[in-house]
């Protein structure tokens, strides 16, 4: 039996949170790909140059029309540790410029979570998951990929599908942990 290389991608996700202290979430539907017909945080592939919280910022916006604030002249790779346990999204071209960013000025708004590394069927699969919160904004998502979206309760999301790897995030919003 052939012992086949996956190919390993690294995926950045919001758990995007607003003032009702719901949960904003998109259904996959891409026909054909590995996890169409879930739920799913929004997110998407990190593209080569790019760090995980500039790819959240850029994914967030070509998905679910989310600006969030940027600096413009700095550039940091982030540095994180991981914990093993994995949603892939495909990305287009962004249709705006994102300058590079740095977590640290954005505190106030976006937190990692954690690092999950998923072995999927195809692929491997390292998601850097971000709690974002909305709160106090005045953003209002709107889906920009024809995908349906909701704002779920936090204790309704142990009944909806989503992939695997967002099962430990889900458990976490309802303890109230992040």
């Amino acid at each position: 039996m052939k012992n086949e290389i996956k190919k390993r991608i690294e995926v950045s996700v919001g758990v995007i949170e607003n003032d009702k202290n719901e949960i904003l979430i998109c259904k996959r539907n891409k026909k054909g790909d590995h996890i169409y017909g879930l739920l799913e945080f929004p997110g998407g592939k990190i593209e080569k140059d790019e760090t995980p919280i500039d790819c959240l910022i850029r994914e967030l916006y070509e998905e679910v029309d989310i600006i969030l604030p940027t600096t413009t002249t700095t550039s940091s790779s982030s540095s994180f540790s991981s914990s093993s346990s994995s949603s892939s999204s495909s990305s287009s071209s962004p249709s705006l410029f994102f300058p590079p960013s740095n977590l640290s000025n954005h505190n106030s708004m976006i937190k990692l979570i954690e690092i999950v590394e998923f072995e999927f069927k195809e692929i491997i699969c390292n998601i850097h998951f971000f709690k974002v919160n909305l709160q106090q904004q005045n953003i209002k998502p709107k889906p920009k990929e024809n995908q349906p979206m909701f704002w779920i309760k936090k204790t309704e999301l142990n009944y909806l599908q989503f992939p695997e790897p967002n099962k430990n995030i889900i458990q976490l919003l309802n303890q109230n942990k992040i």
